[in-house]
């Protein structure tokens, strides 16, 4: 009975022991998590202070200036309007040819630069010869200034001495020379060209990646088995390729109703607001008009758009990791 109550003492000394051993790991790992959340914390905290200094200030800015009426120099000399200007903003004509000055360029860029990029992709995909200099010379304009790349144009669209009407002039066609950059038919026209010459090298090399990713062993089993080109091509390319298409496709278009500088370079919105673009009208109108308040209100709907093709950028975004 003594050695049945000793070792009875000793098990119940032994699972006391263990259990302080047990919680002394538990507290370790918890101190450890802490030090680690904290850390984290710590490491954020300077991003988050830039994001709200840089970004979120800025935007909730932007929004109570667009409820005053205000010349931008001045600040005693700002009036609440409340919803006004966005009530003018619904009125103004320029506003609405801006607007669609923007869609059209988006549709543009959806219908030429993303679908040139996927040709010139495709054929570089292919491996023909010389295709690291046809990658080189299609993504040369993405690396080159806005306002170099305008200049240029600027030269190739001159009514007098570009090259596109000394061409049209030597093969006996003088009569569609135009002043390409002075005609309210052709002015955006011209600046979507430009536009589209810069970034198309961009969403090439996006192609390209999202190409490369294909497997090879799926089209050549599709092959042997008897189907065409255009059969591999609409069946098995473009559907594991179609998440990154997406985030193609809404990148231009968010650059799209973005575009500002190639605008100004060529153009400054005109003649006569023909070649207007949201945030060329908004810089016209806070800065050349004095009217702040209404420049903000555009800044304001133009910042919703934006925000709407952003969250489907990252909806597609998420679905191409999920793919892979």
């Amino acid at each position: 009975m003594v050695k049945s109550s000793l070792s009875l003492d000793s098990c119940a000394e032994l699972s006391k022991g263990t259990g302080k051993e047990q919680k002394r790991p538990q507290r370790k790992r918890r101190a450890s998590r802490s030090a680690e959340i904290l850390t984290a914390y710590g490491l954020l905290l300077p991003a988050a202070f830039f994001y709200l200094g840089f970004q979120f200030l800025p935007i909730l800015g932007a929004f109570l200036i667009s409820l005053f009426q205000w010349n931008g120099i001045n600040a005693s000399d700002a009036s609440f309007i409340g919803t006004q200007n966005f009530r003018q903003i619904i009125q103004d004509p320029i506003f609405w040819s801006s607007l669609r000055n923007n869609l059209f360029v988006g549709i543009a860029v959806v219908v030429f630069q993303c679908g040139g990029a996927f040709l010139l992709a495709a054929i570089i995909h292919a491996g023909i010869s010389g295709a690291q200099i046809f990658r080189i010379v299609f993504f040369a304009p993405v690396v080159i200034s806005s306002v170099a790349l305008g200049m240029l144009a600027i030269f190739l669209f001159s009514p007098s001495i570009g090259l596109i009407n000394a061409f049209l002039r030597g093969i006996n066609l003088p009569g569609l020379a135009q002043p390409w950059l002075g005609s309210s038919v052709f002015a955006l026209p011209a600046v979507v060209v430009t536009f589209i010459w810069q970034n198309i090298g961009f969403s090439m090399l996006l192609f390209l990646s999202a190409l490369k990713q294909v497997p090879g062993e799926i089209c050549e089993a599709a092959l042997v088995d008897g189907a065409s080109q255009r059969t591999i091509l609409w069946n098995i390319v473009l559907p594991i390729i179609r998440p990154v298409a997406a985030v193609i496709v809404l990148l231009g278009v968010i650059s799209a109703f973005r575009l500002f500088d190639t605008v100004y370079i060529l153009t400054s919105g005109g003649p006569y607001h023909a070649s207007d673009v949201l945030v060329t009208y908004l810089y016209e109108s806070a800065f050349a008009g004095n009217q702040v308040g209404y420049g903000n209100a555009i800044g304001v709907i133009l910042f919703v758009i934006i925000f709407v093709f952003a969250i489907l950028q990252l909806h597609f975004t998420h679905a191409e990791e999920s793919s892979f």
